[in-house]
């Protein structure tokens, strides 16, 4: 039996989303980060990891703890140096714990700062025990003045595209027509901040057949940052870049599932056609997500009607019987 809900209605609920945290369970994602140069199927770089978040509340604030582990560089585990350096900073740094609001946004502060602090200390230790040498200490005294600093650790997490992705505001108003204009900020460059993309955001009202509802961002296509143009171009401006991201989030507790971004830097021919320089490809997927398979919705959900809406009360106050699919 349909659900009868008007237009304006299901708006206002598409418009008022929250993160329902009532059961929610921790999450499990992986993770892989591909780049690639021009038009190549092969990416010249690919980072894998897995990502655990667990939100709770406490005297009515929501704490998100992000765990990441299992970092594999194109494929294997860290094994030269600079992965080995690497993954001994993140070692430190998660679990990071850090506070979030019922819209998915947070404050960007750190609230386990000095747990971070200990464990970045043992992490030096074993570095210090098992290699040596003068690029080393350079090293290690470099990371020592950021892990004092609470600030610097906080503005280094704005580097990573989970971070920039996970909390992109995604419940904003969209208007009467499922869709608004926006920026989302994403760190395209290597430990630089994030870079400004507007563009337009959508939210669609038909949940998947895996109990997710979708979101997408397109961006402007903007001019490239002279990071990704080539140092012989004829012409700069000539260059351009463009982002694409899908949101997928669960209809139950709006909570993301599923992240896919993918990010390119382009110029075009005489012909108008593209020319790819380079691009990035991001996956989040959730792992173990068959929870939901026997769960149903509440009325009170804006995706409770599957798509069928039917249209507002004439001036007598009877529905038309009409069924809108497309507004």
């Amino acid at each position: 039996m349909d659900v009868i809900l008007s237009k304006k209605e299901i708006l206002r609920r598409l418009n008022t989303l929250r993160i329902n945290p009532l059961g929610l369970p921790s999450r499990k994602y992986g993770v892989s980060i591909k780049y690639f140069s021009n038009d190549e199927e092969t990416p010249d770089k690919r980072v894998d990891y897995e990502i655990t978040t667990e939100l709770n509340l406490e005297y009515g604030k929501g704490f998100l703890t992000i765990d990441k582990k299992n970092i594999y560089f194109n494929q294997h585990q860290a094994d030269n140096i600079s992965e080995l350096l690497a993954e001994s900073i993140s070692k430190s740094l998660y679990p990071v714990q850090t506070q979030i609001n019922e819209k998915g946004t947070g404050t960007n502060e750190i609230t386990n700062f000095d747990e971070i602090k200990t464990r970045w200390s043992r992490e030096k230790l074993k570095l210090s025990e098992k290699y040596s040498g003068q690029p080393l200490e350079k090293f290690l005294s470099a990371v020592d003045h950021k892990m004092e600093n609470k600030k610097e650790i906080e503005n280094g997490l704005h580097y990573d595209w989970f971070w920039n992705l996970f909390f992109h505001p995604k419940f904003i108003d969209y208007g009467d027509t499922r869709k608004t204009s926006t920026a989302l900020f994403l760190a395209v460059i290597p430990y630089q901040n994030p870079l400004r993309f507007p563009g337009i955001q959508t939210i669609q009202k038909i949940p998947t057949d895996y109990h997710s509802f979708i979101i997408e961002f397109k961006s402007e296509e903007i001019p490239a940052d002279l990071y990704f143009i080539p140092a012989n171009a004829f012409n700069q401006d000539a260059y351009w870049m463009s982002l694409k991201v899908t949101f997928d989030l669960d209809v139950y507790h709006h909570f993301p599932m599923h992240t896919r971004a993918y990010f390119e830097v382009f110029t075009r021919d005489y012909s108008g056609e593209k020319k790819l320089i380079k691009r990035i490809s991001y996956n989040q997927f959730q792992l173990h997500n068959g929870e939901y398979s026997d769960k149903k919705l509440s009325k009170d959900s804006p995706f409770i009607t599957g798509g069928l809406v039917v249209s507002e009360p004439n001036k007598w106050g009877f529905y038309k019987n009409i069924y809108e699919n497309d507004w």
